[in-house]
Parts: structure tokens; sequence; C-alpha cells
């Protein structure tokens, strides 16, 4: 018998220890599984982030630098997202842009008033298409990776192909994707590994049902980096970190990285956050150390956490004690059994087995409570009729830092104080009456910490009924409650972008046949939320009459097929309006294949329909005037020149007849000579590159025959902005260019006659000074000799009289010579003959000034050399009019006269006070003063000078006269 009992108390020991042992690794999976929800609610959390920041680029056109700053600064990523880095957007650049692209964000001055003179694509080189990072918030210590091409980041250690195949993938599946490599980050003196979250954006309006439509409307990507060490810091507990060990691996991104965890994909590793710790060695005997590999799926990719931990850190001291407690005690009770047994009736045993079996369904009750309570996340405690705890669980000593601490210690002390008294009461209600009762409440932890807790509590009576514990089982919803805080601002800003795009959204279970709509859908449909139909069939009266059955047919085909549709149908309001509306919806099936609801949105796009129909009216219009026009030959040619369109008034004015020109080469309207040096295509480049071309130019008709035409050639571009090819207009100005012609002819005739009579007029103005002072002038002279001779011959005694006439005729004489002198200066100033023209000017000025009491002041500058005769006496002219002009119309207190002369040239500037005038009132032969403005030009351009007139209503007038050797 004693043989047996120690048999049964070696095989209870090993029992026992296995129980130990499985109960602590149940306890080491649970911390993992929690340890991995913690990242995967992390990093969920943070990419929220990166969907609001794609909400921002699809609720504006054009997202500036100033608003991607102002948007990152409002996150307040510091204190509440520490894992960020930074935040990013990436912009898509095609080859063909990078020089247009990189100049534009060099002037970018609306953040940084100097721009980005030194930015550029990195790393350098030629590819056909970049991922440019160009707004990074915050940009202090990531400068290094402002416009660093992140389809090409050396940084990540795979070739080219495999990056750019990254950042396309994303841009077709319109999905979050993650960089799953370790990416080595030096900010300034700090080392460091980062990972790269990206979310693909699509310019505003463009469809994205399929991967090419996704193509073509990519714009780029926002993006953040993580500090993986901040990320990963407090998963676990401290003291939990000391013992436990985990690392996070990424996905394989490419063939070049192997499948086997090791340093390339390792991501963070606990290890390094505390030295000299038990989870450094937990790898070194498997053996002696619980492992656990956790699955993790994050932006599409899956993801490893390797959890180990050694087996003799995670079974605490007393765990580790009670095998052999319990063997010594086996072996203790086997022999007290035996003698027992040896000593006692068989009465006493059956006594001795039915306390046996009592202890055994009692310790083993007690091992269950322990286990759960030991084993459970969430928060389970004893307390007392006082309120104080008498056991507190692992989870408690997680959250406060130790569960022995918390024990004998009144438990509203850790409530927050504005629930405290609340939740004081509400225990001693059921310390009273012994009832269960939920509570909400808040936990305020030693650093300071507000958590969200949610408890349930339950009384323990005596065997008098009395309460003499109450067992609390508590869940921290901290998390919870943020995800749904974070849900429901989501949830605002899709209602937000919605009202912007004026797009509601519905959806229609199956099984109950009903239909949940959003509030802008209600509002397009121009309903209160007590009008909505309950059902979907109650939504078809809604649509317009000569729709309905259509859009019924589409649902019900979708509904056998299973497949997406979309449709456009017109809707009648309750006010009797009628809108147009496009939907689109998807059909979920449930495991066995059965639709069970319909997900769709629905755009009121009443405004877009009545422009594309005002649009396609007006092309009709245009294309039936360009089409009827038969002045104007107006043609479309493809890139390459080739004709697919012609008009009437190209068939008139070319000779072609649609037939036989179309898919032709419009080189065929050039002069031979011009169609060989190139004319066709440098035109077609010309009008490319500048957005016009514009000139006039011979053209050959298809008969052989020439005709002068003005040409004007445009670039033809479709919705996207891309060039499809050009419209060329022709005008036949034949009779134009001839009268052109005979025009320029008469003109210069007429030029050259007016220079002959003004030569001519000079000639006879020097031949009339000339007699006067040959002929006229010698006989006055001789004539105020005789005078004065006749004067001093008579007596003393004459006449008075006699002696007061002749004096007036002598005056009368001299008079009349000052008088001729003055005649013959105006017809050819000898001062000018004799002296040049500064002094003729001078001269000018003081008669003016004398003769008008109009001050005068001249101004000479220069010694260059005499101009040319005619020039002299052109700009003599023009002075002498130009002050003909202020005495009569000016109205002036002060003229300025200045003569300016280097190396052969002169500019001559008269400038007066007085009134002014309108040019172009007065700019004609139809007045006096426009006579005088003709005749001044005609002089000026007789002589190859520029005349240039300046005048306004009371601002006075300048004449300008400027001639260039």
């Amino acid at each position: 018998m004693l043989g047996v009992g120690i048999a049964v108390s070696l095989l209870l020991w090993l029992k026992v220890r296995e129980n130990i042992e499985s109960a602590a690794e149940e306890r080491f999976a649970h911390q993992a599984t929690e340890a991995k929800q913690i990242i995967e609610r992390r990093v969920l959390s943070y990419a929220e982030v990166l969907f609001g920041a794609r909400a921002l680029f699809a609720t504006h056109d054009h997202v500036t630098r100033v608003q991607f700053h102002d948007f990152v600064e409002s996150l307040n990523l510091k204190s509440r997202f520490p894992g960020f880095d930074s935040i990013n957007y990436s912009a898509y650049v095609r080859a063909q842009d990078k020089r247009r692209f990189v100049e534009s964000v060099r002037r970018d001055t609306s953040l940084n008033p100097a721009g980005y003179p030194r930015f550029t694509i990195k790393p350098a080189g030629d590819r056909p298409e970049y991922y440019v990072l160009v707004y990074l918030e915050p940009m202090a210590g990531f400068e290094f990776a402002f416009g660093l091409d992140i389809g090409a980041n050396p940084a990540m250690g795979i070739d080219q192909q495999a990056m750019a195949a990254l950042q396309q993938s994303g841009r077709d599946s319109g999905k979050l994707t993650a960089s799953g490599l370790p990416i080595p980050i030096k900010s300034g003196t700090k080392e460091y590994i980062g990972l790269g979250m990206r979310l693909p954006v699509y310019e505003i309006g463009m469809p994205l049902e399929s991967a090419e439509q996704r193509r073509v409307a990519y714009l780029g990507s926002v993006g953040a980096g993580f500090n993986v060490e901040n990320l990963m810091t407090g998963v676990l507990e401290e003291k939990t970190t000391r013992y436990v060990r985990f690392r996070v691996y990424g996905p394989v991104i490419d063939g070049s990285v192997s499948h086997a965890p090791g340093k390339e994909r390792l991501l963070f590793d606990s290890s390094r956050l505390i030295h000299e710790s038990v989870a450094q060695s937990a790898a070194d005997d498997p053996r002696s150390t619980f492992t656990r590999v956790v699955p993790m799926e994050i932006a599409g990719r899956i993801w490893e956490i390797h959890f180990s931990a050694r087996k003799d850190a995670v079974i605490d001291r007393v765990d580790r004690l009670v095998p052999s407690i319990v063997l010594a005690a086996g072996l203790l009770s086997s022999l007290f059994l035996f003698g027992v047994l040896y000593s006692l009736s068989s009465s006493r045993n059956r006594a001795l087995a039915l306390a046996a079996q009592m202890t055994k369904d009692l310790r083993e009750s007690e091992e269950r409570f322990r286990l759960i309570a030991e084993n459970a996340s969430d928060l389970i405690t004893v307390l007392d009729p006082k309120g104080q705890r008498v056991y507190a669980n692992p989870a408690f000593g997680k959250l406060f830092g130790s569960s022995r601490a918390l024990i004998g210690v009144d438990a509203s002390l850790n409530i927050h104080p504005e629930d405290r008294a609340r939740v004081r009461g509400s225990f001693l209600e059921t310390v009273s009456d012994g009832k269960s009762r939920p509570e909400e409440f808040r936990f305020l932890l030693p650093n300071g910490e507000v958590r969200d807790i949610e408890s349930s509590r339950s009384a323990v009576l005596d065997p008098q009924g009395r309460v003499e514990y109450v067992v609390a089982v508590a869940r921290d919803v901290t998390e919870r409650r943020r995800t749904e805080e974070a849900l429901r601002a989501r949830d605002v800003q899709l209602q937000e972008a919605q009202v912007l795009a004026n797009l509601g959204s519905w959806e229609w279970d199956l099984r109950t046949n009903s239909r949940t709509w959003s509030d802008q859908l209600t509002r397009i449909f121009g309903m209160r939320s007590d009008q909505l139909p309950s059902t979907f069939d109650g939504f078809y009266p809604l649509v317009h009459p000569e729709d309905r059955e259509r859009t019924a047919m589409l649902a019900r085909e979708a509904l056998r097929t299973g497949k997406s549709y979309e449709n456009q149908f017109r809707i009648v309001r309750p006010d009797g309006a009628v809108r147009t509306v496009h939907n689109q919806a998807r059909v979920h099936r449930d495991e066995s294949g059965e639709a069970v609801r319909v997900i769709g949105v629905c755009q009121d796009i009443t405004e877009r329909k009545l422009a594309e129909e005002q649009m396609r009216v007006s092309q009709e219009r245009f294309r039936m005037m360009v089409e009827n026009v038969r002045d104007y030959a107006i043609y479309i040619l493809d890139m390459k020149g080739y004709v697919t369109s012609w008009n009437l008034g190209a068939e008139r004015i070319e000779g072609y007849l649609a037939d036989e020109i179309i898919g032709k080469h419009y080189s065929r309207f050039f002069l031979a000579d011009h169609a060989t040096r190139g004319d066709p295509g440098m035109q077609l480049q010309f009008a490319t590159i500048q957005g016009r071309y514009e000139s006039e130019g011979w053209r050959v008709r298809k008969n052989g025959s020439q005709f002068w035409a003005h040409v004007i050639v445009t670039p033809l571009r479709d919705e996207t902005g891309k060039q499809r090819g050009f419209s060329e207009i022709v005008h036949d100005i034949t009779d134009r260019k001839r009268a052109e012609e005979d025009l320029h002819s008469y003109a210069d005739r007429l030029k050259t006659t007016s220079r002959r009579l003004v030569e001519v007029q000079e000639s006879e103005r020097r031949l009339l000074a000339m007699e006067l002072h040959d002929r006229v002038g010698q006989n006055l002279t001789a004539l105020g000799i005789n005078l004065s001779i006749v004067a001093g011959g008579l007596p003393a005694g004459a006449k008075p009289d006699l002696a007061a006439r002749l004096e007036d005729c002598n005056a009368l004489v001299e008079g009349t010579v000052d008088a001729m002198r003055d005649v013959m200066a105006e017809l050819r100033p000898h001062a000018l003959d004799d002296y040049g023209l500064p002094a003729a000017l001078r001269s000018l000025a003081t008669g003016f000034s004398r003769r008008t009491g109009i001050q005068v002041a001249f101004e000479k500058e220069g010694r260059g050399a005499d101009l040319p005769k005619p020039v002299d006496l052109a700009m003599f002219r023009i002075a002498q009019e130009a002050l003909n002009n202020v005495a009569k119309h000016a109205n002036a207190q002060r003229v300025e006269i200045a003569i300016r002369r280097k190396n052969g040239s002169a500019v001559l500037s008269v400038r007066d006070n007085g009134v002014g005038f309108d040019p172009q009132r007065v700019d004609g032969p139809g007045t006096e003063a426009g006579w005088g403005l003709l005749i001044m030009r005609e002089r000026a351009e007789a002589v190859g000078a520029q005349f240039t007139l300046k005048a306004g209503p009371n601002s006075g007038v300048q004449v300008l006269v400027e001639y260039n050797a």
C-alpha cells in the first residue's frame, strides 16, 4: 500500500508540474495575443490619419503646401501619435514632366519665402516615372528626404524595379500599402529603424472602378514614417518585457529577401529596450523556452511577431515550488494514510475517502478560480464590505504596476475623483441589498493616465446570507472608446465629403427588404428623414416614370448575376423638381453565394448634365458654323499633319473636295521649296510649344495657282490636357496684300513728293530772304541815311513840326528794317547757316519769348559731330512749329527747349506747361493743330527721324524728335 501511495504521489507531482507549465504557457500565449492586438490597434489607428489626409486631397482640386502643413499641424502628432516621425505626400511625376515639376517646386514660396532653389529629385538618373516626396511635415530633421524618389530609394536595399512595382501596386489597388522592410533613418544625431505606410491619392471626379482607371487618375500618395521603437514601446508593461522578448518581422517584398526571419526583415527587437535581461537569452534552450509566432495582417501584407520567454521566468517562484510541495505532501500523506489504514476500520476508510473527495473538489474549484483569475485579461478583484481589496489579479498589476500594492487599500482611491462618489454609492448599495450592478467609470493611474472602465459587481454571501465579499470584474475599454471616437470622426468626415461631392450612400438589406439612406442622399431626394420609404420597393415611386422600369430591370439583373452596376436616371422630388442622379451599386453575397445586401452611392449630376447638354448644343452649333463658313478654310490635322476634317470654305479656297484631301498631308498646300525646307513641320512644332502659330505667306491651290494666305494654327487637346491634333484656319487675303503693296508704293511716292516739296519750300524761302536782304534791305538802309541827312541839313529855325515828321519817318524806316529782319529769320535763320542748330534754337527761343512774353528755357547737352544740314533744318522747323502751337493753343507760362547730341545722333525736346489736349481728338487734318502735328511728323520722317508726341488734358505737351545716324 505504501508503494502505491508513493507511485501516486509521483504521478500527482508530474501532473501538477504539467498543469502549472500548461497554465504558464496559456498565460504567455494570452500575453502574446494581447500584445499583438495592441500593435494592430496602434497601427490601424495611425493608418486612420492617412485616410484623413487622403480625404483632404479628395475635397480640394489642388492641395497647396500651406494647406498640407496646416492639416498636419492640427493633428498634434507628438502628443496624439508619438509613433509618427512625419507625414508626407509624394507626387507622381512622368519623365516628360520632370523639369517643369522641379521648377514649380523651386518657385514655391507659399510656406518658405525663399522657396526651394536647390530642390532636385534624388537619386539622380533618368527613369520613366518618379514618386517624389514633395510635402514633408515636419520638414526639420527630414531634409534628406525632400525630393527623394521613393520608387528608387537605395536605402531600402532592394532593386529599383521592385520598389517601383510596390508603388505601382498601391496605385492600381487603391489600398493601403506598407514598406514591410526596415528603413534605416538618420535624423541629426539620432539613428533608428523606420517603417513607411502609403495610401494612393486620385484626381477628384475621375472613375476608379478598374486598375486602368486608377492609373489614369493617379496623382500620388500620402504616407507616414513611423519610428518603430516608439510605436512598439509600451506594448508590454516593463515588468513583462524583462522576461518576454518579442521581435517583429516585415513581409517578403521580392525574391531578394529570404522568407525565413532574419536581419533583412527584422523591424523591431524588444531586447533593445532592456539590456542584460532574461528575455535576451530566451531562445538559448528551446526545451526551457516558451515560443509563439503570431501572424498579423497590415496593409494587405502578413507580418510575424515572434514571442519567446524562459519558462522559469514565466512561472513564478511559488508555482515552481508547488510540485515539490505536492510530492512531499503526497509522500507524507501516503505514510499517514498507510498508518491510518493500517489502524482504522473500513468504515473510517469510507469517511476518509469522502473527506479526501471533498478536499479534492474544493482544491479543484479554487485552482480553477485561480487559473481563470490569474490568466484573465479582464480586471478581477475581491472587495470586503468596507471597499478594501483582498485580492487583485495580475491584470490589475499590469495596469497599476503591482497587484500586491493594491491589497488592503480602499479600491475607490484608484477611481477618477469625478466618478468616485457615484461608484462608492453604487458599491454600498450592492453591499446593502446583494444585487449585481453594472458600472462605467474611469481609473486614474499613478502616471496620471486616465483609462475608461466597464465593470460588473456580484455579491458573495456567507452562510447567514450577509454579504461577505464583492467580486468585481472590470474591462479596460479605453482603446475601444478611442476607436469608436475615431470611427465617429471618420463618419463625420465621410458626411462632410458627401456634402462637398453632393454624393449620398445607401444600403439595401435583401433579407429584410429594407433600405437605409445617408443624410446627404435624403437631401438629394429633397425629403425629410420621416418621409423615407421603409422598403426598397418604396424607392421606385421616387424615380421618374420614364426611367422607372429601366432602373428596376438593372437592379434585378444585378441581383441575378451578382455583378456591380451603374446607371443614370431622373428622380422627382416632392416639390416637383426633376433632378438627374448617377448611381453605382455593388452586390454582396454570403458564404453560400446568396446575395444578402446591396451597397451603393448616388450623386446629383443635374448641373453636370445641363453643362454637358449646353456643351453638346454649343459644339453642334460650332460644327454647323465651321462646316458652312465659305470665306475661311477650316480643317483639322492629326499630330503628324494629316487632314482629318474639311469644311466648305476649304473646298472653295484650296480647291480640294473633302474626299480628295482627307487622309493626305497638308504639306501639299505649301510652295515646293517651302515644303522641302520643313515649313509644315516647323509650324506644327511652333504651335505645340507656344500654344498658337500665326503667319502670312504664299499657299498653293489644287490647280497650282498661288494665293497669299493668313494662317492660324492651334493645338487641340482632350479633357485630360493631352494634345490630340491641330486646327488650322486659312484666309485668302491676296486682294488685301495687293492693296497694301499699292498703298505702300503710293506712300513711298507721297513721301518722296513731300520731301521734294519741303526742299523746294526751303529753297524759295532762302531765295526770298536773299532778295529781301539785297534789295529791300539796302533800299531801306539808304532811305534811312537820306532822311538823317535831310534832318541834319535843316536850319536851326526851321519849323518844329517838319523836324518831328522827319524823325517819325526815320523811326518807321528802322521799324520796317527790324520787321524785315524777323521775316528773314523766319524764312531762313542766318544763325542756323552760320553757327549751327543749337545757336539757331537759342535765338529762336529768345525771339519767341520777346514777342509773346512766355518764359523759354534752353538747354544744350553734348558736343557731338554736326548733323546733316537737312536734319538741322528739319529740327529747327519742328521747334518753330511747336512754339507757334504753344502761342496759339497752349495758354502756357513756360516752355523748355533741349537739344542733346552724341556721336552723330540727336534728340530734340520741346515741352510746355499749358492746358494740353487729347491727341485722339486732334490727330488729323481736321483741325489747325492737327495740320501742325502732321507737318512736324512729316518733316521728321522725311529726314529719317522718329517723331513722338506726349500730351494729355491739363498735363502740357511734349514734342520729341530722335535722330540716329
